[in-house]
């Protein structure tokens, strides 16, 4: 069995002083990582997490807004970044 190998890690203070986390892995390919990758991207704001894109627990991709979860269509490592930079640059950004 393949370990996992950490292919990002990122811990980045916005402009705006919220904390974003980013990590992602190569993993052996599953059921539950079929593409070999696992991830988490993470927007902390005030102690708490306010925007999230991951596939961890089985339970698939997915982003969660505040508490709100929504399925996420995977399509590379690269998109991922660009998608959930977009999401923070929207919630930084608001008003």
């Amino acid at each position: 069995m393949m370990a996992e190998e950490r292919i990002i890690k990122k811990r980045i203070i916005t402009t705006k002083g919220n904390l974003i986390e980013v990590t992602a892995w190569k993993v052996p390919k599953s059921l539950s990582y079929p593409e070999g990758i696992k991830y988490s991207y993470n927007l902390i704001s005030d102690g708490k997490r306010i925007i999230a894109i991951d596939n961890y627990n089985n339970e698939g991709h997915h982003v969660h807004i505040f508490a709100k979860k929504i399925p996420y269509i995977f399509r590379s490592i690269e998109r991922l970044d660009e998608d959930f930079f977009r999401l923070v640059d929207g919630f930084e950004n608001e008003g």
